[in-house]
């Protein structure tokens, strides 16, 4: 049977100097899919799978421009990248009283994992975070100023993220003799692309990664897309009660895509009978839409959030949307 395949071509040249970019990347986002344009400006990006995920268009140096592709070709034309402005320093009007290794070990904590550590996952280039915390608004917020480079040794990736938010909020709490500060609410959102650490994947790696995959958010969605939970031991509640697991979640194909309905602000999912998550709308509605693509991409993200195992899997745990279980 022969598999479908998919170009995006385009030529990416400065907004300013109409000169071509030379070594712009260009990529699916949180996936492996990339390429990067010659020294004319052109590029030509070939893949296998259909998705919803953003085409990222960077360079070091331009404002980043993202791109929805529906078509099988899709010639991009000219992409101009605005050259970046360079933000004045903020003034802030209060002291930060926190040091920068502090700040820094909860921001490892929270955008990496807690268990960045034991997954030798690492930030090479951490000069590159500005990180501030605000008493009054008891707000922990961290901008990149580069492209930040994760190193995973555990998964054998290296990532290229790009940071637009993080914002950790915290509640004031008082102890014995002083008060303290507890995180208690967090948000970040970025775009990423994988590469292979090294070009040769050991077994060992293989295994970690489907071991990491199973009973993750992409795994849910994409069992979710082909109504297949049961089959992969993902079980649904209701208020402590277990429910048919289309109940709440309805299923219906719309143009290769999977639109998804859910009709309860908040359900429980087991996997393996081991691991507790749940899915909970933003807004408490009688139902909302998303859409998931063939990678187990769902769009709009914001609707909704992850809670438990789910919800604390951080970059740390992070597969390309494109990954194959082995």
């Amino acid at each position: 049977m022969a598999i479908a395949q998919y170009n995006v071509t385009g030529k990416i040249i400065d907004a300013q100097t109409q000169k071509p970019i030379d070594g712009a990347s260009i990529y699916f986002n949180g996936t492996t899919i990339g390429t990067i344009s010659n020294k004319n400006g052109y590029f030509t990006l070939t893949y296998l799978q259909n998705t919803k995920a953003p085409l990222i268009i960077s360079s070091l140096g331009y404002a980043t421009q993202q791109f929805e592709i529906k078509a099988k070709e899709n010639n991009l034309n000219i992409v101009a990248l605005q050259p970046s402005i360079e933000s004045l320093e903020e003034v802030f009007l209060e002291t930060d009283p926190w040091s920068r290794e502090k700040k820094l070990k909860y921001f490892r904590e929270w955008f990496l994992g807690k268990d960045y550590q034991e997954k030798n996952c690492e930030i090479l280039n951490e000069d590159a975070l500005k990180l501030r915390f605000s008493p009054t608004t008891k707000q922990l917020t961290a901008e990149a100023t580069k492209v930040l480079i994760i190193k995973n040794k555990y998964l054998n990736y290296k990532i290229n993220y790009h940071l637009i938010n993080f914002t950790l909020q915290f509640e004031e709490l008082k102890g014995l003799d002083k008060k303290y500060y507890q995180p208690y609410s967090f948000y970040y959102s970025g775009t990423s692309f994988f590469e292979e650490l090294n070009e040769k994947t050991k077994k060992k790696f293989l295994k970690r990664r489907n071991n990491t995959f199973l009973g993750s958010i992409t795994h849910f969605m994409r069992s979710l897309a082909h109504k297949e939970l049961e089959e992969n031991s993902f079980r649904i509640f209701n208020r402590h009660f277990e429910t048919q697991p289309y109940r709440y979640l309805q299923i219906d194909k719309i143009e290769g895509m999977t639109r998804v309905t859910i009709s309860q602000p908040k359900l429980t999912i087991l996997y393996n009978n081991e691991e507790q998550s749940f899915i909970q709308l933003v807004e408490e509605k009688d139902s909302t839409n998303f859409y998931i693509d063939n990678l187990g991409n769902f769009y709009p993200s914001n609707l909704f959030f992850f809670g438990g195992q789910m919800g604390i899997k951080r970059v740390a745990n992070l597969l390309p949307l494109n990954y194959k279980v082995n």
